[in-house]
């Protein structure tokens, strides 16, 4: 005979256990968003910093070659406040500083930090401990003029670091920790409600374990309240020994109406789904089948008792059963192609012998697959358009690189144009990239803006200055009407810059010799109107949204012939879209497109 033992009920281990793992998970969660957000902020920090030593190295080679150096001091001033360094400074060759954003170091010989050495391209870089206890990467961009180095910008960037990270993220901890603890608790309630018949079991069990071997087994009856229960209650019956009463009514009318409602339960569960499931007789007659089958099939009838075969055959665009060749006792998977009235779709149809036994019937299921398979075409189109977009450019970039090198007999001019479409060739790549990583970015949702006051009117002219060469190399007209009242506006400047090259980009790529692509800006309701119009190709009014998502490309031979990746429209319109904005398009083929942004001014 056993004895009693003291040891935590049923719920209880199951309850413990569960809040064991969830707070495992709720710690390992947390740890994961500290780490995740630390090297975001990192990389961004990263990104952000040589993306402006760049601009700030080029406006300053301007300023050198133009005054002298005059607004030197300002420039780097303003990119310490702008970009919220920790310093910058231009040095000149000997190393005294010819500009810092403190004042009172100018003229001193520049102390180089310690640290590890960085290096991105061009760029060299020191990672150093400053005397507060900060990480601070200091990039150190080479400047020149007239190909003569006359110093280098040096630009001093703070790294977010762990306790600014933790800081950052204990304001939201109570929110983000007393939600899940909530839920936690609340499954554990509910997880020892719904366990307490199988400790009821348990310690039944348990009291016929301590019951002597030489006695019959004895149970008692527990409360009624699951199927669980209830067997148990009539494995008591049928001990020889139990006091239950045999003809228990309630306990047997509770089990019809439990086992009712589980059978309910999951025929409703499998008329809920989206894929369609049937069951087959022997002969192939629709015994069952839920209402994805008769959506999926484009059937308005009752279709259990039709033949699933004929059914199927009628709907292909074949007019046979693609499945009518393979063995009935086979599992099988094919693909049926289905005409509806908004156009073509596919349907993956499974077909499996019922609890293997194809004498007893089969069960199917169906699945629509058309978006599957135009996300993969979308997905080949783009890998081929990916493929030329790289390969010509590094190509042409190779050819011209070999024969400067190799020629010895290659005049400057020749030089200077071989530098030149090696350069161009590199813009493109990049640009292409860019666009990648935008598109990236805007997937997963992490693509902002950074908006500053900048004058719009210039915004717009440099825009348009970008695109005039190419627009002139074709041949065509090109008009910029900007209106004179268009003043500042608080926008990301360089992502709407960028939005605009784009769409003079593809006016001028899909406009034939002796068009006109013309940009016009005016200031309407507090908005802000730009209006890209060419006299191109045009686009097809079923095409005209589809030109906004990602990799598309317009069936006109005229388009196909020109290069494109289907990435810059939908990268303009989310551009748009993140200024509270719109971008939207006016077609008629044959007569060109008008492209019309409009941006909240505040």
């Amino acid at each position: 005979m056993l004895t009693s033992t003291n040891q935590l009920g049923f719920p209880r281990r199951v309850v413990a256990l569960y809040l064991l793992f969830c707070l495992s998970a709720v710690l390992l969660l947390s740890t994961g968003a500290v780490m995740a957000v630390d090297s975001l902020l990192k990389a961004q920090a990263a990104g952000d910093a040589l993306s402006q030593v760049g601009r700030l190295a080029a406006a300053i080679e301007i300023d050198l070659v133009t005054t002298g150096g005059e607004k030197t001091q300002a420039l780097v001033e303003n990119a310490r406040k702008e970009g919220r360094l920790t310093w910058c400074a231009v040095v000149a060759p000997d190393g005294r500083y010819l500009a810092h954003s403190d004042p009172t170091l100018l003229g001193a010989i520049e102390i180089e930090p310690i640290g590890s050495q960085l290096r991105w391209g061009a760029i060299d870089g020191v990672r150093y401990s400053d005397e507060n206890g900060l990480i601070v990467n200091a990039y150190r961009a080479p400047l020149s003029t007239n190909n003569e180095p006359v110093g280098s910008l040096v630009m001093a960037v703070a790294v977010p670091g762990w306790k600014g990270v933790v800081k950052n993220l204990a304001e939201h901890a109570p929110l983000a920790i007393v939600g899940p603890l909530g839920v936690i608790l609340l499954g554990g309630w509910w997880l020892r409600r719904t366990t307490r018949p199988l400790a009821d079991i348990e310690r039944g069990l348990s009291a016929i374990a301590r019951q002597p071997y030489d006695d019959s087994p004895r149970c008692e009856a527990i409360a009624p309240s699951s199927l669980a229960a209830i067997g148990w209650n009539r494995i008591a019956q049928a001990m020889p020994s139990n006091l239950v009463d045999q003809s228990d009514e309630a306990t047997q009318a509770k089990l019809r109406v439990l086992a009712g409602n589980a059978g309910g339960k999951q025929r409703a569960a499998i008329e809920s789904l989206s894929e369609g499931i049937a069951i087959t007789d022997a002969e192939g007659r629709i015994d069952f089948a839920n209402r994805a089958v008769a959506a999926l099939l484009g059937s308005d009838d009752e279709i259990e008792g039709v033949s699933i075969d004929e059914l199927l055959a009628g709907l292909a665009s074949t007019k046979e059963n693609p499945l009518a060749g393979s063995s009935r006792d086979a599992e099988v998977v094919s693909e049926l192609q289905v005409a509806t009235g908004s156009g073509d779709r596919m349907l993956r149809l499974a077909r499996a012998p019922l609890g293997g036994d194809a004498s007893t019937g089969h069960v199917w299921s169906l699945r629509d697959i058309t978006q599957q398979k135009l996300t993969d075409a979308s997905r080949d189109q783009f890998i081929d358009t990916a493929t030329h977009e790289l390969r010509t450019p590094l190509a042409n970039i190779k050819a011209y690189a070999e024969t400067l090198a190799m020629g010895d007999m290659i005049d400057i001019e020749e030089q200077k144009e071989f530098c030149n479409t090696i350069n161009a060739e590199a813009t493109r790549l990049a640009r292409f990239v860019d666009d990648l990583l935008s598109i990236s970015s805007l997937e997963v949702g992490s693509l902002g803006i950074q908006r500053t006051t900048v004058d719009v009117r210039r915004l717009l002219d440099e825009a348009a200055d970008k695109i005039r060469p190419t627009i002139k190399q074709r041949g065509m007209t090109f008009e910029v009407k900007l209106s004179e009242k268009l003043g500042e506006a608080r926008l990301d400047k360089d992502k709407v810059s960028g939005m605009v090259v784009n769409l003079l980009g593809n006016a001028a790529k899909y406009t034939p010799e002796g068009g006109t692509v013309t940009l016009t800006a005016v200031r309407e309701d507090e908005q802000l109107k730009i209006e890209v119009r060419d006299t191109g190709v045009g686009i097809a009014a079923d095409e005209a949204e589809k030109v906004f998502e990602k990799f598309f490309r317009s069936a006109n031979p005229a388009v196909q012939d020109q290069v494109g990746t289907g990435l810059g429209l939908p990268l303009a319109r989310e551009i748009a879209r993140l200024h509270r904005g719109e971008l939207t398009l006016a077609s008629k083929l044959g007569e060109g497109c008008t492209f019309t942004a409009l941006l909240p001014l505040q």
